[in-house]
This record gives C-alpha cells, sequence and structure tokens, in this order.
C-alpha cells in the first residue's frame, strides 16, 4: 500500500516536471516552481514566463523599467529576485497582484527613489532588499502596506535623514540595516512606526551626535550598530530609551571623552552584555568610565593607545569575561599597579597577546616591556609627565551678548613633550577658535597657558567649554564651564492705563523678551498687597501674558507694575488702574429732631469714583457755610448750632462725579424750647443776687451775736478774782503756727465755749463788702467767683478778708499769724474758707 502511494507521487512530481518543462520560456531555466532567468542580458521581464511560477530569478540582467503589467499574472509569486539590474523606475501597480510575495530583492540597480504606495499590496511580503542602490529619496509612506515585513535592508546608498514619514506602517519590522549611506541626521520622532525593531544597523554614516531622543521609542532594541561614523557627542541619557540593549558597537568614532572624562553616559545600560569602543583614540579610562555596565561580558578597547587607567576601572564590570586591549604606550608609574595585580588576578579572562597586550613606554627603562614583567616595587611617581592642570576655567560664566569672553586654562608637565590644547563645546572639538598659548619653563617643568577668546559673544556661543590637555603620556580634562549668553529684557508688550467700571473685569498685558527668557511679576503701588488677590479676583494667564482683575472694586485702583527679571537685568513698565464707580451712599441718611437752641449734626457719608463733589441744600435752595452753619469732613457733615424753629426743614445732599449723580434726604424737627435764653439770664442773676444776700444776712447775725457774746464775758469777768485773767507782759499777743495754733476758731473745734479763746475773735467793727469777679478770657463758659472783705473805718488799719475762695485768679491772699497789725489795740479778726480740713485760718 506504501508503494503504491510512493509511486502515485513520484508520477505526479515527473508529470510537473515535463509541464514545467513544456512551458518554460526557451531562454529560462525551470526546475519545479522555480524559473531562472539570470544572466540572460534581458532588457524587460519575459511575458511568457508560466502563471505557476511561485519563484523568479531575473538577476543579472539589463532591465530598466518595471511596467505596470510586467508581473501582472504572476499571482503564485512567493520570491522575485531582481539583483544587478539597471533598474531606476518602479511603476505604483507593477506588484498589485503579488499578494502571496513574501521576499523581494532589489540590490545593485540605479533606483533613486521610490514613491509613495509603491508596495502598498505586497501583503504577505517579510523581507525587502534594496541594497546599493541611487536612493537618496524616500517619499511619504513609501513601505505603506508592507504589513508583515520583519527585514528591510537599505544598506549602500545616499539616504541622509532618518524621518518617520517614510517609516511609517513598519509596525512588524524587526531588521532594519541602513549602512554606508550619508545619514548625519534622525528626526526626534522617527522611530515612532517602529517600535518593534530588535536590530538596527547606521554603521558607516556621517552622525556626529547622539542626541537624547535620537533613539526615542526604542525600547526593545537589542542590537545597535554605529562603528564608522563620525560621532563626538553624546547627550546625557541619550541610551535613555534603549534599556533592553545587549549589543552596542560604537568603534571607529570620536568618542575617547565618553572613557577619560567618566560621566557616566552608558549607565542606563543595564543589560548590555557586549560594547565596542575601538578606535577611538582614548588614552585613559576614568575609573567611572563603566559606571553602571554590571552585565558586560565583551568589552573591545583595542587600538586606543591607551597610557593610563585609573584605579579600580574595571570594578563594576564584573561579569567581564573578554578584554580587548592592544597598547604600547602605558605610563607604568605608580597610578598603575594595580592594575598588573588586577590582571594577574582575573584568571577569567582570556589570555592571548592579541586580546591583552599591554607594554610601558615611561618610565625609560621600562620602555617596550610588558606590563606583566615590570618588577613589584618599581612603579614610581618621581615625575609627573603626564598633564596636570593648575587653572582651569570657571564654572559658570554669565555674558551679555555682544561681550568678550575669555576661558584660561594652564598645565604643567615634567615631560619635554610638547603640550597639545584642544577647546571644546559640548564635547565637539572647536575648531577655528581664537585661541593663544604660552609656554614657559619652571623648575625643569613646563608650564603651558592656553587662552580661548569668544568676542562679541552670540546666543549661539551658549554652551559648556571644556580643556583637553594631551602629550604623549596622556590626556587631562578640566572641569567644564557653562556660558550663558544674556540678553537685556525689552518688552514685547507694555501695560496701558486701563479705566473701567465698578464690577466690570480690567485686563493689563505684559511681556519681554531676553536671554534666558525673562520672568513676569507684578506689584501694586509698589508692594504685594493686591486687594483682587485677597478676595480671589486676581488671575494671571502665563500663556498669553495677560493679568486679570473680575468684578472690579474700587480698592483695586492703583499704579501696577509690570516687572520683567532675568540675570541680565529688570525692567518696569507701570500702568494706571482707575476703577469708576456711581455716587452712592455708605449709610442712608436720616431724619434729625432736636430742641431749639440745641446743636445737631446731619450726615452724608459718600462714595463713588471718581469722588464724588458733596452739595447741600434745604427745602431746594443751596446751603452756604455760615457763623450757625459748618460743614466739615469734605462736606460729609453739616453741623448746625444754636437751632432756631426756621432752621427745621428738608435737607437735600447731592452727590455728583462724572458717572451720575445721587440724592439723599434729611427730615430736621426743632421743638420749641420751654424759656428764652433771655427769660434764663434773668433768673440765673436773680437767683445769684438772692444768695448774696442770704449769706450776707447770715454773717450780720453772726458778728451781732458774738459781739453780744463778748461784752457779756466782758462783764462777767469784771466780778471775778484776777488769777483766772490771762496776762501778756509784753502787751504783744503770743504768736502760734500758721496750722497749729490753739487760738485760731475753726470749724472742726465745734461751737461749744471755750475759756482758751484768743482775743483774736473779736470782731472790729466796720464795714463788709461783697467782691464778684469775672472771668472770660479765653474759657468758652464765663466764671464768677464771690468774696466778702472787712474795710477798716482807719485807713491805716489794716484788714483781713472775711471770705475768700482759694483760686489762683483771686487777688487776695491768704492772711497769717505773721500778718497780724503791730498795734495791740486794733485786733484782727478771721473766719474759716471750705477748704481743706488740715489748713486752719489765721
Amino acid at each position: 500500500m506504501v508503494g503504491v502511494f510512493y509511486l502515485i507521487i513520484v508520477i505526479y512530481n515527473l508529470y510537473g516536471f515535463v509541464d514545467s518543462a513544456e512551458n518554460c520560456p526557451t531562454i529560462c531555466t525551470c526546475l519545479g516552481n522555480y524559473v531562472d532567468c539570470s544572466q540572460k542580458n534581458l532588457p524587460l521581464v519575459p511575458l511568457n514566463i508560466p502563471n505557476w511560477t511561485s519563484q523568479l530569478n531575473l538577476n543579472s540582467n539589463r532591465i530598466r523599467i518595471l511596467k505596470k503589467d510586467a508581473l501582472e499574472h504572476l499571482t503564485k509569486l512567493s520570491e522575485l529576485k531582481l539583483n544587478k539590474n539597471k533598474i531606476n523606475v518602479i511603476a505604483k501597480e507593477v506588484f498589485d497582484n503579488q499578494k502571496r510575495l513574501k521576499n523581494l530583492e532589489l540590490n545593485h540597480n540605479h533606483i533613486k527613489d521610490i514613491e509613495a504606495l509603491t508596495f502598498k499590496n505586497l501583503e504577505q511580503l517579510t523581507s525587502l532588499r534594496l541594497k546599493r542602490n541611487k536612493i537618496s529619496q524616500l517619499k511619504d509612506g513609501a513601505f505603506f502596506g508592507l504589513k508583515k515585513i520583519k527585514s528591510l535592508m537599505l544598506d549602500y546608498n545616499f539616504i541622509q535623514i532618518i524621518s518617520k514619514t517614510w517609516l511609517y506602517d513598519l509596525d512588524n519590522l524587526k531588521e532594519l540595516t541602513i549602512s554606508n549611506n550619508i545619514i548625519n541626521h534622525i528626526e526626534n520622532d522617527a522611530w515612532e512606526f517602529c517600535k518593534g525593531l530588535t536590530e538596527l544597523d547606521l554603521s558607516f554614516n556621517r552622525i556626529k551626535a547622539i542626541k537624547k531622543d535620537s533613539f526615542n521609542n526604542l525600547y526593545i532594541l537589542e542590537k545597535l550598530n554605529l562603528n564608522n561614523n563620525n560621532i563626538s557627542f553624546i547627550e546625557e541619557e541619550a541610551f535613555e530609551q534603549v534599556p533592553n540593549l545587549k549589543v552596542l558597537q560604537l568603534s571607529h568614532n570620536k568618542l575617547s571623552w565618553t572613557i577619560e572624562d567618566g560621566n557616566g553616559v552608558y549607565r542606563n545600560l543595564i543589560n548590555l552584555d557586549r560594547l565596542s569602543l575601538a578606535s577611538n583614540d582614548v588614552k585613559d579610562i576614568n575609573a567611572n568610565a563603566f559606571f553602571g555596565l554590571k552585565n558586560i561580558v565583551f568589552l573591545d578597547l583595542n587600538n586606543n593607545n591607551i597610557t593610563s587607567i585609573q584605579k579600580n576601572a574595571f570594578s563594576d564590570v564584573l561579569l567581564l569575561q573578554e578584554l580587548r586591549i592592544n597598547t604600547s604606550s602605558l605610563l607604568c608609574d605608580c597610578n598603575l599597579e594595580w592594575f598588573k595585580g588586577w590582571l594577574e588576578e582575573s584568571k577569567h579572562l582570556k589570555e592571548s597577546s592579541f586580546e591583552i597586550r599591554t607594554e610601558c613606554i615611561y618610565p625609560e627603562p621600562f620602555r617596550g616591556l610588558p606590563l606583566k614583567k615590570v618588577p613589584e616595587g618599581n612603579f614610581t611617581c618621581d615625575e609627573l609627565p603626564k598633564p596636570r592642570l593648575k587653572e582651569e576655567p570657571d564654572v559658570e560664566i554669565m555674558a551679555l551678548k555682544g561681550e568678550n569672553i575669555s576661558l584660561s586654562c594652564k598645565a604643567m608637565s615634567s615631560s619635554s613633550d610638547p603640550m597639545v590644547f584642544t577647546w571644546k563645546k559640548n564635547n565637539v572639538e572647536i575648531i577655528n577658535g581664537i585661541i593663544e598659548i604660552v609656554s614657559n619653563t619652571v623648575d625643569k617643568n613646563t608650564e603651558t597657558t592656553s587662552t580661548l577668546t569668544i568676542p562679541r559673544v552670540q546666543h549661539l556661543d551658549a554652551g559648556k567649554y571644556q580643556c583637553v590637555v594631551s602629550n604623549k603620556f596622556g590626556r587631562t580634562y578640566s572641569q567644564k564651564s557653562t556660558i550663558s549668553v544674556l540678553i537685556f529684557p525689552t518688552f514685547v508688550k507694555i501695560p496701558h492705563n486701563v479705566t473701567v467700571s465698578a464690577g466690570a473685569t480690567a485686563k493689563l498685558e505684559c511681556s519681554a523678551s531676553g536671554e534666558p527668557s525673562p520672568e513676569i511679576a507684578w506689584q501694586k503701588d509698589g508692594g504685594n498687597d493686591f486687594p483682587a488677590a485677597r478676595e480671589r479676583r486676581m488671575h494671571v494667564m502665563t500663556t498669553d501674558d495677560v493679568f486679570f482683575i473680575v468684578n472690579a472694586k474700587p480698592n483695586d485702583m492703583g499704579i501696577y507694575s509690570c516687572m520683567a527679571h532675568n540675570p541680565a537685568g529688570t525692567i518696569v513698565a507701570n500702568a494706571t488702574l482707575v476703577i469708576e464707580e456711581m455716587p452712592s451712599f455708605v449709610k442712608p441718611m436720616e431724619n434729625k429732631e432736636t430742641a431749639a437752641g440745641e446743636s445737631v449734626v446731619l450726615k452724608c457719608m459718600a462714595s463713588g469714583a471718581p469722588k464724588p463733589t458733596i452739595q447741600w441744600l434745604k427745602d431746594g435752595v443751596p446751603i452756604r457755610a455760615t457763623d450757625r452753619y459748618f460743614l466739615t469732613a469734605e462736606d460729609q457733615l453739616m453741623i448746625i448750632i444754636d437751632t432756631i424753629p426756621s432752621d427745621a426743614g428738608t435737607y437735600q445732599c447731592r452727590l455728583n462725579n462724572s458717572l451720575g449723580v445721587k440724592v439723599g434726604y434729611s427730615e430736621l424737627h426743632i421743638k420749641p424750647s420751654l424759656m428764652s435764653s433771655s427769660d434764663m439770664v434773668g433768673i440765673v442773676i436773680i437767683t445769684v443776687v438772692c444768695c448774696v444776700v442770704v449769706t450776707s444776712v447770715i454773717w450780720v447775725i453772726i458778728i451781732i451775736y458774738q459781739t453780744r457774746k463778748r461784752i457779756n464775758f466782758n462783764k462777767t469777768n469784771s466780778n471775778q478774782p484776777d488769777h483766772g485773767v490771762i496776762e501778756f507782759p509784753d502787751k504783744n499777743p503770743p504768736h502760734f503756727g500758721d496750722n497749729a495754733s490753739e487760738h485760731s476758731s475753726c470749724k472742726d473745734s465745734g461751737v461749744e465755749e471755750s475759756a482758751k479763746r484768743s482775743s483774736d475773735d473779736l470782731l472790729p467793727e466796720g464795714d463788709f463788702a461783697l467782691i464778684i469777679e469775672e472771668s472770660n478770657g479765653e474759657k468758652v463758659n464765663p466764671s464768677r467767683t464771690a468774696s466778702l472783705s472787712y474795710v477798716a473805718a482807719d485807713g491805716n488799719t489794716c484788714h483781713t478778708p472775711l471770705l475768700l475762695k482759694d483760686t489762683p485768679s483771686s487777688s487776695y491772699t491768704r492772711s497769717t499769724n505773721h500778718d497780724r497789725c503791730k498795734d495791740e489795740t486794733t485786733p484782727e479778726i478771721s473766719v474759716c474758707t471750705e477748704e481743706d480740713e488740715s489748713q486752719r485760718c489765721q
């Protein structure tokens, strides 16, 4: 049974071969579904190729044009080879019927450009090769429709720019090779439609810099070939977008600084296992050169003429298995002794003179000697031939646009080999800079100073500058000096004076230009107190340079200052905001009622902007200030004194400004007084006179009483013995103190009879006068003072005030015992006043 089945298959195949032989073009060779028409010098695609053909080879012919009907009947094609022809034009419709085509080769032709939608119907195509053509332009959508493409090869063409426009619709692309082109620019979003790439070959191009977004979106890229470019600059975080990268080839570039300066360019490549940096003119390996590369197993540093390796430079590459270094320029001093020990301990490294070849160039006795053969203890640092810096540029320099800038760098070396200074900007060597070199010898050491001058600095001169000094013993890097080119701020939009009504929105515009871009800040009346901000009515729009105040109020009025500031300086522009408001009353006017003769105050508390004028009217007639009508508080208060019935009426307060008029009303009612002022004065006078008369009568009674009492006392004493009489031999009465005399008659002694009474209690005969003093002066209310004084009959006899008011204005002085008359026959009389009880009358 099996034999029969096998026989059927053999017969079927023989029939196929016979059939293909019968239908095969005479100029071609056929084998099954494979048709070989290569090297036949064909100018066109033969029209008699069988429609059953699945594989067609048309290599090495003279075909120039692929017409749209050339392959029309070959619907079963899965592979088509058109290499080494002279094709320069591909018609858009030529592949419309090749829906089964998987492999298409168009290498070594004269194709210059590929139009959009050329391959739109090749839905099953997985491989497209366009090597060694003259393609310089790929139109937008050139590869649109290649939904299943896996490999695209464009090597050896003239492509200059990688753009997402011609890479559109290549979502499933895995391998892209564009080596040996003239690519010098990669757009930031070039790989937006190629996120599935795992292998990318950009070797042998003209790429000078790898920027931060050069490989954006290539998250799963595993292999990146950048060999043989002109790369001298790699931006920080440039490899952050390719965290899955495993193979990175950077040989034959200008990336010595990435290893020598040790700035951690490769630190984000945590999955990298193979790194090639051969032929990059690396002289020194910095201790941090391979920081973060924990998974490296292969490291190629061949052809770099390395002179020194800092201690622990390979401490991060713990998994390193193969290290390639070939150098004959090692500086075998004390700084390299560690490396010899590290090589001896690293048994896992392949030992081969090709992979690791290290020879000394210094000191002279060890020239040409392999590092491993340098005797222990002979690694000394007696001399320092490698350049070392004594002066470096400042870390930060700010200059106004148009100024001249100078950067200075001084280095010293013990070697006579001349030091070469190189200035870099953003890690790219400055070619045509103005550089001055001054060299001299100090204590057998060569000291050289290099000065870089940047005249009339412009914005394009901003960047990071660095001085690099080298000789045959090594290279030294200065710190980077950041130059910022400042442009003094200038206003693009200046705020203007604004007048708005209360409740409206006020808008102020202000913007400025400068370098760096100025910051805009606002002030009100020279300070930061914004009533609108406290009430959340203020809005600053940073995008369109507008300052808003909504629901404007009078307290928002003022001078607003727009300040534009950057490190170069500050400029200020002022604008006045005026808020207009209709006149209004802060408090409604009130009706008043008062008695005639009293004072009254009418209030008209006003607000508005501009400040309203105030006019008072009574019954529609304007009021003028008089001796009874006073206006104060900016006419907001009207005072009427000594009111009379005719003052009653309707008072109007009229507020007026440019926006309108507002009128308030207040009714004043005057109540009639119970008596007139003249009547009141008469009553007061009568009252005073009555008081004076009554007082005089009382004093007269007192005097008469005392006189009678004295007479009775004298009569009684005339009948008594002499021993009851107090005698004064010198005819002078005894003197006592003003406040402690027992002979004084004071109120606190009561009215009881005393045998010790002095002869001063006797009242002389004579008249008494009532003195009334009225003082007006500058006082508001006049005052009156009343005094009762004794008037002696004889003008030579002294007298004493009987009734005094102890005030500074009194014209009479208080009498004391020291003021007594010398005439013993005329005793003095004193009457106590109503003063402090501790003070006594004399």
